[in-house]
């Protein structure tokens, strides 16, 4: 049997995570959930954005579902709204 070339992190049991959004929120430097829940939704998008990464916009969504134990495709639409004016805010300054 093969072993695996890293075990699997914090980050692979949370909702919303798979291997590639593991490894653009490791390259980012989070590595756990706290490091996510630091960092918040927003923020990271925008790092995992910002280091070329063609992120798809469903990955906010992704983000702050996995720190409130929901599907992307659940989050309600209040926090939907909220997380796109958080990034509007965020991209202008």
């Amino acid at each position: 049997m093969k072993e695996s070339s890293s075990p699997p992190s914090e980050l692979s049991g949370l909702k919303n995570i798979g291997r590639v959004t593991e490894r653009w929120l490791n390259a980012i430097g989070i590595a756990c959930e706290a490091d996510l829940r630091r960092v918040g939704a927003v923020q990271a998008y925008r790092l995992i954005r910002g280091s070329g990464q063609a992120a798809p916009a469903s990955l906010l969504y992704a983000l702050q579902g996995a720190l409130m134990d929901v599907h992307w495709s659940r989050l309600p639409a209040e926090i939907r709204e909220l997380l796109d004016r958080e990034l509007a805010r965020a991209d202008r300054l």
